[in-house]
């Protein structure tokens, strides 16, 4: 059956089919989501403890060490890594890719419920996360206030957040850093000891009495009666009434051994937005919610609470990363629509028909529409990594639409009816063009099975592409002959203005000189075999030491409009101090950094620590953290890397920090994988001494490498602590054991909550511990009583006696080992320039026994994705020679055509070197791409040569005679997806630094191939044909 012949004999047919597609289409881009990735779920899930007044090291003897033991045995899991800080413990299992993250969460569940009853009592229940785009920030919202200050936390619940809870898809809103109301109850150990009375009776006490209970019914004659016995306090002056002990016929109460204050809860956390107090808000949306749409939405609902909020609270936003997609999508859209533009302008030039540019310029809508059809259909959203696929296939889809039309029209030149060369022409190349983008299909569909952080980038390019290529196929096959067969007229049919038949004539004069030009070259190339291939030859080699000069890195660097700061100082600072610190470098801002119009201080740890830990971040009373939002980067003179050395340079100027990073990365990093420092190194071992004296080492051997900046170790260094080391034998005459003296201690200092005070409609802690000016001295800590339970009161300083030590503000692990994290990042050079220089230096360190260097982060992703990537080259390499080699069914016709990849490879080490671009993930995608594009043109150059030797012509005229005729189509589609693919390195907008190594190493590898097909595909093609095969018969 003759497809062309079928679509041509039914025109109104056809034009109904591509209409519907395109009603379709249209009608799936107006319901399609906008996000910056695909839906993603990485195989990780995190477990979260909370242990209230634990240190790091008692959270990991007493958490981490457990759990970590037990989650181990979860099916699946590839890694387990944990860290261990002051109240929390966090255990991160990744999983391989591809594991049902519903069953493992099960799997976690049931481990960690048969674990629970080994858990120190005072542990909160483990809670289980699991990550994906929903998990991470929409927005962070800054709220600020004066008079309004002290209620400013009840106000942002109940105003604020739970407003934005109601708008459509809107997960959770998670407020932090704001001034929370409690009820202290400060004990005086003195009056406590007069009266013989401990602290837990205190607690019990109080619980006691605040509580109010159903007391079932009564039935009284015609009515029945509920009994209930209300005893909950009613205002917080009554919590000092009540009676707390009995002492010789008089009553104890709370108010005589204690001081009750209706006030605010200790801060942990302080923040200051723009130098004025306040609390931050965190807005994560629901999975599969539009992410622009949820950010529009709530700015929305904010612009309308801020006008029923007290006058001082003010609402800002602090980040919204909807600017980064909204600005990238756009930025991607309108590569794709002046790369379609840049393709038309092409056809017009070459082809020279206004019918034949319409004829062409139909295949890009539809070839692209149908991709929108399918991400509406398998439910995905339109995102950077959807528009760059469609920024790549805006080159290619009119390649088949390019040859076959040429082929018909050169048809209708030679005096051929529209219909018949419609129907011939197309079917004469079909099978070459069947076969030329199969090759092309042979590249990207396998990307659809690709895993890991590349199958998160590829997947989709590799779906679209593929549904793109093939729909232009289709449309070529189908909707061109049908088109043709009506539109083209015969030459005598013509009828042409003065001015666009002179246009016309002068340009078919260029290109028959053009086609002269080229037809001489050949005829010497053809004649001069064996320098042809001696100067090919050194071209190749010569080149290949180009590699030496091109840096490698794992993702491109991208001037965001975002810049964090954050800055650790020696361990023990109070948060006071921190956040002086953090005033001197909020004046460095907002005095030298003009670019930052909005910057948010952040110091001590979270209310909500899990939420930190999960993303990363350090915390502590003295961590500081600086998020600064930048001005756009079109009105800025300086780049954000520009702006980040600035900072460095004066942050080093500061007596009193201990290290600093500064992380530039903007919107998406996360998803990108370009999370933590550029490059880490895990010093891994149980001593810690040792390891830590290893890990100083790699400190002086990365901060000795140039490039590197912000060297630091992960941990910080130990920080002040008091051990209270017990005395066995006497805590067992005494009948006590360590867990009641602990409790006592902990109930004493870092205090507990006894009960809550419930006021309209809200719980607030009645908390109870000793005043602060009983618990400032180690005298202090031996004077605490603990009573046995003979009635006799003992101090600690009977029982056992305090230590100065120093204990590790946290502590890492991984795969249930000790690790220490060394990381920096990197300015001014490749990033895989500086790692290599730093392997190589480490492997000539001595590592004793029991301690190894692992290499995590960003560098074993490049590592990871580079291996990954080469052996999908190859898989590629390979696909494409079986699909020629079925298609010539001959060995040595694909072999010929391959030579052209080599050189398409020269080309992009020419191209990544003259325009210093860096070999990352993104630029080797195109390096595997160019693996079907280059092939394509030679396919089709080939393909043609053996019909002219079938029809009877020699070996040198058909390949002379085949090269001046396939010029112009090879020329067309080369420059066609040169052009598609320029806007990607023109682009100046935000995020356009992340595709523009594609366009680069496309347009470097592309042109030098094409040079290859025209000169050396048909010399070496003559060479194996004159030596390794018969001649051909004459058909």
């Amino acid at each position: 059956m003759n497809l062309a012949r079928m679509f041509v004999d039914r025109p109104v047919a056809t034009m109904m089919l591509f209409i519907a597609i395109l009603a379709v289409g249209l009608f799936s881009l107006y319901g399609l989501p906008v996000d910056l990735f695909p839906e993603i779920e990485p195989p990780i899930i995190s477990v979260v403890t909370q242990y209230y007044g634990a240190s790091a090291k008692d959270v990991e003897s007493n958490i981490t060490k457990l759990l970590e033991s037990s989650l181990s045995s979860v099916n699946k899991l590839d890694k387990i890594t944990s860290i261990s800080i002051d109240n929390t413990s966090a255990i991160q299992l990744q999983f391989d890719w591809g594991t049902n993250l519903d069953e493992a969460a099960n799997d976690i569940r049931n481990t960690l419920e048969l674990t629970k009853s080994q858990l120190p009592e005072e542990v909160e229940t483990p809670i289980i996360f699991k990550f994906g785009t929903n998990f991470f920030p929409v927005l962070f919202i800054s709220v600020t206030a004066e008079e309004s200050y002290l209620g400013l936390n009840k106000l942002a619940e109940e105003k604020i957040a739970d407003p934005i809870k109601r708008v459509p898809g809107v997960g959770t809103v998670i407020t932090f850093g704001g001034p929370i109301r409690q009820i202290q109850v400060g004990i005086d150990p003195k009056r406590l000891e007069a009266y013989n009375i401990d602290i837990q009776r205190v607690a019990a006490a109080l619980a006691g009495e605040n509580i109010t209970l159903p007391a079932g019914s009564i039935k009284m004659g015609l009515l029945e009666y509920n009994v209930r016995v209300p005893g909950e306090f009613a205002d917080p002056r009554q919590i000092g009434d009540i009676v707390v002990a009995q002492q010789a016929n008089r009553l104890v109460h709370l108010r005589d051994v204690a001081t009750v204050k209706d006030t605010l809860k200790e801060r942990t956390i302080r923040t200051r937005m723009m130098g004025g107090h306040g609390l931050q808000m965190v807005v994560q949306k629901q999975s599969g919610a539009n992410t622009v749409r949820v950010a529009n939405d709530v700015r929305a609902k904010l612009s309308e609470l801020q006008k029923k909020l007290p006058s001082d609270v003010k609402l800002n936003i602090v980040m919204d990363s909807s600017e980064f997609i909204t600005n990238s999508v756009r930025n991607l859209a309108n590569a794709v629509l002046l790369g379609g533009l840049f393709v038309i302008l092409v056809v017009l030039i070459f082809l020279r028909e206004w019918r034949n540019t319409i004829i062409i310029s139909l295949t890009i809508p539809f070839s692209l529409i149908v991709a929108f059809i399918y991400l509406y259909v398998s439910g995905n959203s339109l995102n950077i990594i959807s528009l760059s696929s469609l920024s790549i296939a805006v080159g290619l889809v009119v390649d088949d639409a390019i040859v076959i039309l040429e082929n018909i029209t050169r048809h209708v030149e030679s005096g051929a009816r529209p219909r018949e060369a419609s129907i011939f022409g197309s079917s004469e190349v079909g099978l070459a063009v069947t076969a030329a983008t199969f090759t092309i299909v042979a590249v990207f569909f396998p990307m659809v099975f690709l895993s890991g952080i590349s199958g998160v980038f590829f997947n989709q390019i590799g779906a679209l592409v593929t549904i793109t290529i093939l729909t232009s196929l289709f449309a070529s096959l189908t909707l061109i002959p049908m088109l043709t067969s009506k539109l083209l007229k015969r030459p005598k049919e013509r009828k042409r203005s003065a001015l666009f038949g002179k246009l016309y004539d002068t340009s078919e004069l260029w290109f028959v000189k053009l086609e002269n030009f080229y037809h001489r070259i050949l005829n010497v190339a053809l004649h001069r075999r064996k320098l042809v291939i001696i100067l090919a030859v050194i071209i190749f080699i010569g080149s290949l030491g180009l590699k030496t000069f091109v840096g490698s890195e794992f993702m491109p660097e991208h001037d965001s409009n975002s810049l964090v700061v954050n800055v650790e100082l020696q361990s023990g600072t109070r948060l006071e101090e921190s956040m002086a610190t953090a005033a001197k470098i909020e004046r460095i801002i907002k005095n030298e950094i003009p670019e930052i119009e909005y910057y948010s201080v952040r110091a001590g740890v979270n209310d909500q620590g899990w939420s930190s830990i999960i993303f990363g971040q350090k915390e502590g009373s003295n961590i500081i953290s600086v998020m600064n939002r930048l001005i756009s980067k079109v009105k800025r003179n300086r780049s954000v890397f520009e702006i980040a050395d600035i900072l460095r340079e004066r942050l080093t100027e500061f007596p009193d920090i201990t290290r600093f990073s500064i992380n530039t990365s903007g919107g998406g990093a996360v998803f990108m994988g370009v999370t933590g420092k550029q490059i880490e190194v895990d010093v891994v071992g149980f001593d810690l001494e040792e390891t830590g004296r290893i890990a100083n080492q790699v400190v002086n051997i990365m901060s000795d490498t140039p490039g590197a900046v912000d060297v630091a170790i992960a941990t910080s260094e130990g920080r002040p602590e008091l051990d209270i080391e017990l005395d066995r034998e006497k805590l067992s005459t005494l009948g006590l054991n360590t867990a009641i003296v602990a409790k006592v201690i902990r109930q004493s200092i870092y205090g507990t909550v006894a009960t809550k005070y419930r006021e309209g409609g809200d719980e607030y802690d009645i908390f109870v511990r000793y005043e602060p000016s009983y618990r400032k001295t180690i005298t202090d800590l031996e004077n605490i009583p603990i009573r046995t339970f003979s009635g006799q009161v003992v101090k600690v300083k009977d029982i056992g006696k305090v230590v100065e030590t120093l204990s590790p503000p946290e502590i890492r692990r991984k795969n249930q080992e000790r690790v220490i994290t060394v990381g920096a990042n990197v300015s001014g050079r490749p990033t895989g320039d500086v790692t290599d220089d730093i392997k190589s230096r480490l492997n000539k360190l001595y590592l004793p026994p029991g301690v190894n260097i692992e290499y995590s982060g960003q560098v074993e992703q490049q590592s990871e994705s580079f291996r990954d990537l080469t052996l999908f080259l190859i898989l590629s390499l390979f696909l494409v020679f079986v699909i020629m080699a079925a298609q010539f069914e001959s060995l040595l016709d694909p072999f010929v055509i391959m030579f052209s990849v080599p050189f398409a490879f020269v080309g992009v080490l020419w191209g990544l070197f003259l325009t210093g671009t860096t070999l990352s993930v993104i630029s080797f995608l195109a390096v595997i791409m160019l693996v079907g594009i280059v092939t394509k043109n030679a396919i089709v150059l080939v393909d043609y040569i053996n019909i002219l030797r079938a029809r009877g012509l020699s070996l040198f005229e058909a390949i002379v005679r085949a090269g001046r005729n396939r010029l112009r189509p090879v020329l067309m589609t080369t420059i066609t997806t040169i052009l598609g693919m320029t806007p990607l390195v023109i682009g100046t907008g935000e995020g356009s630094e992340i595709w523009r190594p594609l366009g680069v190493t496309v347009i470097s590898g592309l042109t030098i191939s094409t040079l290859v097909t025209l000169v050396l595909v048909p010399v070496i093609y003559s060479i194996f044909e004159t030596r390794f095969r018969k001649p051909r018969q004459r058909t």
